[in-house]
């Protein structure tokens, strides 16, 4: 699964080579995709015990949240410009609204808002990125509102003042349980999330209050890149 989750981020390859890259990282996505099923079916098979419907229906809404994403990810990337940068903050609020309208249902209503400015991207960095917001999404579905309460998502992506982009997701539930180590503790989710940040050389730092749980992914200045939306 390490081996799975660790891989090279490479230069950007010349612009005709720019959808056969889009491919490949989406071939990748698969790959990962197929071992984080595999990895939750044998996790269900070891508790040998019934699933409740509720349950059920978290593990199905995620693995479809995880193939929509994915196709997602397919067209953005296809779309990239000839100099392989992307607009990030338009295809954020695109997966977002597919994420909420993917998890949202009548036991639990899901609702993003959006803040913060464009920011334009190397297409190499928009998979890790995008993966990383689907994970948070998934991960504050299943534990943000144990409770079922409508779940308020805020996703603000900006240039800081040291000239690292910023990306920021924040959920409002009850926030991380007592004495869990946020660098070291966590599922398959918390797993692929560090180790997509560390592929773009980001860092991912989460904040836990009785008011909600912050996930911050700062990636270094070059990462970002100058051009007009694409």
């Amino acid at each position: 699964m390490d081996a799975l989750l660790t891989r090279r981020s490479s230069e950007m390859p010349p612009a005709t080579d720019l959808v056969a890259e889009a491919n490949h990282r989406i071939a990748n996505s698969l790959t990962l995709l197929v071992s984080m099923v595999r990895m939750q079916a044998a996790s269900v098979k070891k508790k040998q015990a019934i699933l409740t419907h509720d349950e059920v229906r978290l593990l199905l809404d995620g693995i479809a949240a995880r193939i929509n994403t994915i196709s997602q990810l397919h067209r953005i990337l296809s779309r990239a410009g000839e100099d392989g940068i992307i607009s990030l903050k338009p295809h954020l609020n695109e997966v977002t609204d597919a994420l909420v309208a993917a998890l949202s249902s009548p036991e639990q209503s899901v609702r993003a808002q959006h803040t913060g400015d464009d920011c334009m991207v190397l297409m190499r960095h928009v998979q890790p990125i995008v993966l990383i917001l689907r994970e948070i999404f998934i991960n504050a579905l299943k534990y943000a509102h144990p409770a079922n309460v409508p779940l308020v998502m805020l996703v603000d992506c900006r240039v800081g003042g040291d000239g690292r982009l910023v990306l920021r997701i924040s959920d409002d539930g009850v926030g991380l349980p007592e004495g869990f180590d946020a660098e070291k503790d966590g599922g398959l989710g918390f797993r692929v999330m560090r180790s997509l940040a560390a592929e773009i050389g980001g860092e991912l730092q989460i904040q836990s209050t009785h008011l909600g749980l912050t996930f911050r992914v700062s990636l270094p200045a070059g990462a970002m890149a100058p051009g007009k939306p694409s």
